[in-house]
């Protein structure tokens, strides 16, 4: 639990849209709630305004004004599933996050001023984000939690950090803003209490008899004169998300919002926990068909947003989808340290590895993972079965006392006696090479390093359990 203190600074984010956000339609929609026994509108989306519909209105009215107008049940569980969401983005700019329902975010970012340079660029970098995310949200900056999410609602901007300021500039603000029941609120306007500083100028015996403790708390907790715990958020050991699409696309361009927005909580999860990521899985899902799953892999662990979503979407367009596709999901559970950019005198070295990496993977993704890979050691002794194909990968620093080998292996052993390479010099000693007997590839050679006239160097050998073991065979050139 975190406790208010004068030391502690409050950003709010209110969300009061984010069942439309979610859905996020260019058509007329509108959420929808059963309120004294009759349906009604809750919230709706611009196109809907533009027709004259307004939250409160009767849903029977709304259709009046515009019969092709979609809804969709409020459903309190999945706004709070989302709002959470938004919380576990947003620990990336603060260790310290709470969820506030129905529809707020609170983000304590003093101890965030001096890692972003100040709380305007911290406040910039919020709401880009949440823009890029696909949400729409207000924010307000107090020094206790309830203040916060009142400056939100009132999409009052300022960054009041002196409490005596935040009763100054609250007390103009209407009572309709305060997080008060219904009835409370009725009550303070029928005395005539309209704004909030004819409501604190109230002694506190005064409204606790006629409104209860409640209000009383309530006020005490808003002016920072009582404490207000919050239970932080928790990241979760694994990343999950589920994208559900309205309407069943056949186009994987239509998916650049949805993949956008979940690369995005994945890259702010990333950031939070401070580690990279090598490898996750992410799935179409179908309505009448099997998920088409794609595994993605890097390289290098990353958590870059635009190198993340450019590698998926690399994926996706060389993806044949076998159905329409009604929903997205992508899980990532293994995940490593990352190499943060940092100005000092290696960044030019840095910036190249990285840039090699994201070419690697950017190969990988147009080409397919098996078109692209690398050489790895077999323990085994003869040449023909001492390596093998791997994912591309930064080649390990070869051992000091490993004896040479060549880097162009030839498929078949040549004899040295076809009258290519006639005259040779011996340059290494012999290195005697015996195993497979568990294998019909049994071999029994002595290796050379020779050089013809021309300075080629080749990896020769003679052969042991062969009547004639004078006869020299080409194995390998050296580079």
């Amino acid at each position: 639990m975190t406790t208010a203190n004068t030391e502690q600074l409050w950003a709010s984010l209110y969300l009061p849209d984010l069942l439309l956000d979610d859905i996020s339609s260019d058509t007329a929609l509108a959420v929808i709630e059963r309120c004294n026994n009759r349906q009604q509108i809750r919230s709706c989306n611009q196109p809907a305004r533009q027709s004259g519909i307004h939250p409160s209105m009767a849903l029977n009215s709304a259709y009046a004004l515009l019969p092709d107008l979609a809804v969709v049940e409020y459903d309190e569980q999945h706004e709070y599933h989302l709002l959470t969401r938004i919380g576990e983005w947003a620990m990336q700019f603060s260790s310290i996050v709470s969820v506030h329902k129905p529809n707020h975010i609170l983000i304590e970012i003093a101890g965030s001023k001096k890692l972003f340079e100040g709380f305007s660029t911290l406040v910039h970098l919020i709401e880009d984000g949440l823009v890029k995310l696909g949400y729409n949200g207000q924010i307000g900056i107090a020094p206790t939690p309830l203040a916060a999410n009142l400056l939100a609602r009132a999409n009052i901007r300022l960054g009041i950090t002196d409490k005596q300021r935040l009763k100054t500039v609250i007390s103009q603000l209407p009572v309709s803003l305060l997080e008060l029941p219904p009835a409370t609120v009725e009550g303070l306007n029928r005395s005539g209490m309209h704004q909030i500083g004819s409501v604190v100028n109230v002694s506190p015996a005064s409204l606790t008899r006629r409104f209860g403790c409640a209000c009383v708390d309530y006020f005490d907790r808003l002016l920072g004169r009582h404490p207000d715990p919050r239970t932080p958020l928790r990241l979760s050991d694994i990343f999950e998300r589920e994208f559900h699409l309205t309407l069943e696309v056949q186009d994987v361009n239509a998916l650049q919002f949805a993949t956008q927005r979940m690369i995005g909580e994945l890259v702010a999860f990333l950031i939070a926990q401070d580690k990279g990521i090598n490898t996750f899985q992410f799935s179409l899902r179908h309505e009448k068909h099997p998920d088409t799953v794609l595994q993605l892999r890097f390289l290098h662990a990353t958590s870059q947003a635009r190198h993340l979503h450019r590698v998926l979407t690399e994926r996706l367009s060389q993806t044949e989808l076998v159905a329409p596709v009604c929903g997205l999901h992508l899980v990532a559970d293994t995940f490593s340290d990352v190499d943060r950019d940092a100005a000092d005198f290696f960044v030019k070295s840095r910036q190249q590895q990285k840039s090699l990496g994201e070419i690697v993977d950017k190969l990988c993704s147009r080409l397919g993972k098996d078109s692209l890979y690398t050489l790895a050691a077999v323990d085994d002794h003869r040449p023909e079965k001492a390596w093998k194909k791997s994912f591309i990968d930064l080649p390990a620093e070869p051992h000091s006392e490993w004896p040479s080998r060549p880097l162009w292996l030839l498929k078949q052993p040549v004899p040295m006696q076809s009258g290519r390479y006639q005259q040779i010099t011996l340059d290494s000693d012999a290195e005697r090479i015996e195993t497979g007997w568990w294998e019909e590839s049994d071999v029994r050679r002595d290796y050379f390093l020779i050089q013809d006239n021309n300075g080629t160097r080749y990896w020769a050998f003679r052969n042991r359990n062969q009547s004639d073991n004078s006869a020299v065979y080409i194995h390998g050139v050296f580079a």
